[in-house]
């Protein structure tokens, strides 16, 4: 974007196989089934047309984007990795993945930004823009710097939400969308997210609340929109925190019934397909408890749509345990003590009082 006009670029599109370099293509947008056994062509016929997938486009020119726009922002560390042309920047290592429980090819998300966010790349050309959490979008720009647990074709830099690579400062705008229900710790990404903001800078924020469990690789928490506010609340001006139409009621209820639905076997999913609504309200919670709606709903299933969860566990017993945290905590106070002698003895008062504990010491003698 030198000119500063707004550049935009597709990176998947609908597969065609004319040459073995559509079928690379399809592999390259997806490394899950790469392995399957079967041509390209053969899996996109059985499974990947049901599916909804995709193949890569413009490699060359998406490299080259990447290239530039990362040329724009500022590091605080090297990436793991030697990056090499036109590849994304990689800080993922073993034990972060390890940690945040990260498989090999999760299952990556695909959605389009709408006209909110292409209108303000649009509207000021030279801001630069983060997403955290982008999964794999359509198209790319030389504005969008998108970050992801997985190298997906439009992945810019692979890293966890929780310690972002970047120097503070660098970005004058935040996405994070329908994505911080999926770090084991939200606080910490929300941390990372402001500090990389520039001051005076813009943060949205999608995050889910009445949404069944769905793995992006994991599902850790929800929020309420108050719990969405505190998050943001200690390092910028909350400007709004609204219900829009994408997060409406209809969708969790939608979702809830139709996972309830789905998991039950045939003859409770007609009983429960066949209640109305009215029928549903009207009836005591213990007596549905009872029914086979209830009864028979599959285990998974219930873990999906749950109301709840309860958590019973017995702390560690092993001596290794034990004994690293007396050690920690010993190391820690002899370190404190030392440094309190050493800013008693500079004082003055020390030096005042020197007779007076030789006369101490003798007398104890």
């Amino acid at each position: 974007m030198q000119d500063g006009s707004y550049n935009e670029v597709p990176v998947i599109r609908t597969p065609v196989f004319k040459t073995p370099a559509d079928d690379l293509a399809y592999w390259q947008a997806n490394p899950d089934v790469a392995a399957c056994g079967l041509s390209a062509p053969q899996h996109y016929a059985q499974h990947g047309q049901h599916e909804g997938r995709m193949q890569a486009a413009n490699q060359d020119l998406v490299a080259a984007m990447r290239e530039r726009k990362l040329e724009r922002i500022a590091f605080r560390q090297n990436p793991v990795t030697p990056r090499t042309y036109g590849q994304p920047a990689n800080y993922m290592t073993d034990a972060i993945r390890q940690e945040f429980h990260i498989p090999p090819f999760p299952p990556i998300s695909a959605h389009n930004y709408g006209g909110y966010i292409a209108g303000l790349q649009k509207q000021h050309p030279d801001w630069m823009f983060l997403d955290v959490g982008a999964g794999l979008r359509d198209t790319v720009t030389e504005q969008m710097v998108n970050v992801d647990v997985f190298p997906a074709l439009s992945t810019d830099v692979v890293c966890v939400g929780e310690n972002l690579p970047f120097a503070d400062a660098q970005f004058d705008f935040v996405l994070c969308a329908a994505t911080l229900e999926h770090t084991k710790r939200p606080w910490e990404v929300a941390a990372e997210i402001c500090r990389v903001l520039k001051p005076g800078g813009i943060v949205r924020i999608d995050y889910p609340f009445l949404q069944p469990v769905h793995g992006y690789p994991s599902h850790y928490f929800n929020a309420t929109p108050e719990g969405n506010i505190s998050l943001f609340e200690k390092w910028c001006d909350i400007q709004y925190c609204i219900v829009e139409d994408h997060f409406h009621p209809v969708h969790a209820l939608r979702w809830m019934m139709e996972d309830w639905k789905n998991g039950l076997p045939d003859d409770a999913k007609a009983q429960f397909g066949n209640m109305r609504v009215d029928d549903f309200l009207s009836s005591s919670i213990p007596d549905m408890m009872q029914q086979p709606f209830c009864t028979e709903l599959n285990p998974e299933a219930k873990k999906v749509i749950c109301a709840g969860s309860t958590l019973e566990a017995v702390k560690k017993q092993g001596p290794q345990f034990y004994g690293s945290l007396r050690e920690e905590h010993l190391a820690q106070e002899v370190q404190q003590a030392r440094q309190d002698v050493e800013i008693m003895r500079a004082s003055s008062s020390w030096k005042l009082t020197a007779p007076l504990r030789k006369v101490v010491g003798l007398r104890r003698k």
